[in-house]
């Protein structure tokens, strides 16, 4: 299956989606918190949660959680709305990856969207670049080149991708370039976000 991304792309920029090798981006390094970019926005809580599993990882190492899963684990809430945490712009959208259910590991093409299943990636003013993964499949609601106000929806918390339940993994980092057509695409740091962002409830 092709993958469906929010903005035009050429057929050749298309054809290493294939490729299993481009949908297994390595493992991003965590780089120390500076706190003059921490301190230039207002940031907000992407969503609703019920249980968090928190960024793991130490300065200039490789992470072994990369982002914060925020966990929604109440079936009787159907959808769980993604915001934004701050404005910025979107660079990439990936969301052609199915889903098998909402609270049981996802069956369907786990690697997809390089294990993040449906994202988007967004630039924020200040620098820095945040990941909204495993995204509910056709909720997205945002598209490359748009400009988003801090707390808009982006979509619905799902399943897709590698995990094991709805959820989101969020991440916080810096990026030297997102290529908008190419496969997913690793961060060039990334930094623990309850640290970074002051999220005391998260930690």
């Amino acid at each position: 299956m092709t993958p469906l991304f929010a903005q035009v792309c050429s057929k050749d920029s298309q054809a290493n989606l294939g490729h299993n090798n481009e949908e297994y981006p390595p493992t991003q390094r965590v780089a120390s918190v500076r706190s003059d970019r921490r301190l230039t926005l207002n940031w907000a809580i992407p969503a609703e949660f019920t249980a968090i599993e928190p960024f793991i990882g130490k300065d200039y190492q490789l992470a072994e959680h990369e982002g914060i899963d925020f966990i929604h684990s109440n079936p009787l809430v159907t959808k769980v709305l993604v915001r934004s945490v701050a404005d910025g712009t979107v660079m990439y959208v990936r969301r052609d990856c199915p889903q098998s259910n909402s609270f049981e590991p996802n069956s369907l093409h786990r690697d997809c969207g390089g294990d993040w299943g449906n994202h988007i990636v967004i630039r924020h003013p200040n620098g820095l670049f945040t990941r909204y993964a495993h995204l509910y499949p056709d909720s997205i609601q945002v598209k490359v080149g748009q400009r988003i106000t801090r707390g808009q929806v982006l979509g619905y918390m799902g399943n897709s991708g590698r995990s094991d339940t709805r959820h989101l993994h969020f991440e916080l980092g810096v990026a030297i370039k997102i290529n908008p057509c190419a496969p997913a695409q690793s961060f060039h740091y990334v930094y623990n976000p309850a640290t970074y962002l002051q999220w005391k409830d998260t930690q």
